[in-house]
């Protein structure tokens, strides 16, 4: 779909009005071809959008835009099994796009990758209601409700470990206001929104249970958590850096509580300081035989105030470099949101 809707994927103008050759033949192949009107789509994308029209799930939703509008024009020939089929495609669609329907370009591995549109989350939103609204099958209308309540608890998720904490808040009294009864936590009869405040709903996503007190469990999240504030660090994504070394931090502590009042009977369960933790997951990313991508080390370097790589040359860059110096164990306690 890119030769047709561009390196963004909301090129409309040039196959609403093609100006030269190559506009006018794209416009031509995308109609008859791929049966696609370029100005249905960018009403489609005008109300649901905006959307990558070079990811599946923008021609998904298109087709169910589509056939609700033809329906509405022929409804003699239209039944209730019919229009949940095509709600179906919209907002189940939207989810997908909501989860991962951006393309950004990678550019340690030369590779792109789909990462979350979390600009959507008020559109997906408008789309349960919507289709919940226009539904009359009342076994439907529950389906779209728990689907609708699904999302929401994504959306919490997904917006607080995008640092984005104040939407996730929005959010959150959103669902607590709309679904008040409804745990949020699957297994967890506790897990009302009355019962948690959103970052423990957040933080019990990562640990599945906020009651966990597993040390292994929670040392691999823990760790887990800062490898990708690192990942997110190298690549520009500061907001998600914080983000997840936040999460980290919450967890942790969150742990040192919970499991307070056993320490002193049994040792075992006390985790590493969590600056220990920090200096062995920086350690293995910087480790130049087993860790990230020379010029990934190269960049989180930089962007932690570190020093460059010792004995490092262009000949050697892209294959491995001597040891990296060694990490200081000042890097940040466990609530920091500092680099």
């Amino acid at each position: 779909m890119t030769p047709f809707f561009g390196p963004n994927g909301t090129n409309f103008d040039a196959l609403i009005h093609p100006q030269t050759a190559g506009d006018r033949t794209n416009a031509f192949l995308l109609r008859e071809k791929f049966k696609i009107d370029p100005e249905f789509a960018k009403k489609v994308d005008a109300e649901w959008g905006p959307l990558d029209w070079r990811l599946p799930e923008a021609h998904a939703i298109y087709w169910g835009a589509f056939g609700l509008a033809q329906a509405k024009k022929h409804p003699d020939k239209v039944n209730a099994d019919d229009l949940i089929k095509l709600r179906r495609n919209i907002y189940q669609s939207m989810l997908q796009a909501f989860h991962h329907g951006r393309i950004i370009r990678n550019l340690f591995n030369q590779a792109y990758e789909l990462v979350p549109n979390l600009d959507l989350v008020s559109k997906v939103n408008d789309a349960y209601e919507k289709m919940y609204a226009e539904e009359t099958q009342p076994n439907m209308r529950d389906g779209i409700q728990k689907a609708h309540r699904y999302f929401l608890g994504d959306a919490v998720y997904m917006l607080y470990e995008d640092n984005r904490v104040a939407e996730a808040a929005d959010w959150y009294r959103y669902l607590a206001r709309k679904y008040p009864d409804n745990n949020t936590l699957n297994g967890n009869p506790n897990s009302r929104p009355s019962q948690l405040t959103f970052e423990q709903y957040a933080i019990a996503r990562v640990q599945e249970d906020v009651g966990d007190t597993s040390q292994e469990r929670t040392t691999a999240a823990v760790e887990g958590l800062l490898a990708r504030a690192y990942y997110e660090l190298a690549k520009g994504q500061d907001d998600r850096y914080v983000a997840f070394k936040r999460m980290a931090g919450k967890i942790y502590e969150n742990y040192q509580t919970q499991t307070a009042n056993f320490q002193g009977a049994n040792t075992r369960i006390i985790l590493p300081a969590f600056a220990d933790l920090n200096r062995t997951v920086l350690n293995r990313l910087l480790d130049t035989q087993k860790g990230m991508l020379f010029a990934a080390r190269a960049v989180l370097r930089t962007q932690l105030g570190m020093p460059p790589e010792t004995n490092a040359s262009p000949a050697t860059a892209g294959s491995t470099n001597a040891p990296a110096t060694a990490i200081s164990p000042a890097t940040n306690a466990p609530a920091s949101t500092s680099k």
